[in-house]
C-alpha cells in the first residue's frame, strides 16, 4: 500500500464514529471485583462484592450503542459472607428505560423500585448468592435485559452499585458512635478531674 493511500485510510477510519460502549474504569473498596463483558449496544459486567462498599462503573456510549435502545444486564456475587437485603443501582446520566427481570437462583420475591436514574432492588429474605439482573449468561429462560434512556453519543456514565444494608445495621452504627462518644466525654472529664 503506498503512503498517500495508507494516510487517507488511517484519517478516515480515525473520521468514524466510536461504535461501541466504553468501558473506561471501575472504583471498588478492598477486594471487590469487577469483570465487564460490555459489547456495542450493551453495559454488562458482574461485581463480585467482598465489602458492603459502592462500586463505581465508568462508561462511554458512542453512536453505534444508541441504534437500539441501550440495554444493561449484570450478576452481582455476593460474597461478603453476610446476607444482602437490597441492592441499589444510581446513574449519572441518563434514566432506566424498561425495567427488566431480577433472577435469584434460590427463589424469593424481589421488589423492583425505580425513579428516574436510581434503582432499588429489595428482596424478601437476604440473598446470600448471585443475583441477576437481566439476561447476563444468555441462559435464563424469559429474562429480560433492562433499557437505559435518554442518552446520547459521547455521553459519560457512572454506574454506581451499592448493598444496601439492612437497618439494624444502621441502629447498631449509631449505637457504637453514641458508645464512642460516651467513653470520650469521660476521658476528657476525668482528665479535667485529674489535672
Amino acid at each position: 500500500m503506498n503512503k498517500p493511500v495508507f494516510v487517507a485510510a488511517l484519517v478516515a477510519a480515525l473520521a468514524l464514529p466510536a461504535q461501541a460502549v466504553t468501558f473506561e474504569s471501575a472504583l471498588t473498596q478492598g477486594a471487590t471485583v469487577v469483570t465487564d463483558y460490555s459489547a456495542t449496544g450493551l453495559i454488562s459486567f458482574d461485581i463480585d462484592f467482598a465489602t458492603a462498599q459502592t462500586a463505581q462503573l465508568s462508561y462511554r456510549i458512542d453512536a453505534g450503542d444508541l441504534l437500539q435502545p441501550l440495554a444493561l444486564n449484570a450478576i452481582l456475587r455476593n460474597v461478603t459472607g453476610s446476607g444482602v437485603p437490597a441492592y441499589s443501582l444510581a446513574l449519572s446520566t441518563g434514566s432506566f428505560g424498561l425495567v427488566g427481570t431480577v433472577t435469584r437462583p434460590f427463589g424469593g420475591g424481589t421488589q423492583i423500585g425505580v425513579a428516574g436514574s436510581t434503582a432499588t432492588l429489595n428482596f424478601s429474605t437476604p440473598e446470600f448468592l448471585d443475583v441477576q439482573i437481566g439476561n447476563p449468561l444468555g441462559t435464563t429462560l424469559g429474562a429480560i435485559d433492562w433499557t437505559l434512556a435518554g442518552l446520547q453519543a459521547g455521553d459519560r456514565i457512572n454506574l454506581s452499585v451499592a448493598v444496601v444494608p439492612e437497618p439494624g445495621s444502621y441502629a447498631l452504627m449509631l449505637a457504637g458512635l453514641a458508645a464512642m462518644g460516651f467513653i470520650a466525654r469521660r476521658r476528657v472529664s476525668r482528665q479535667a478531674e485529674l489535672g
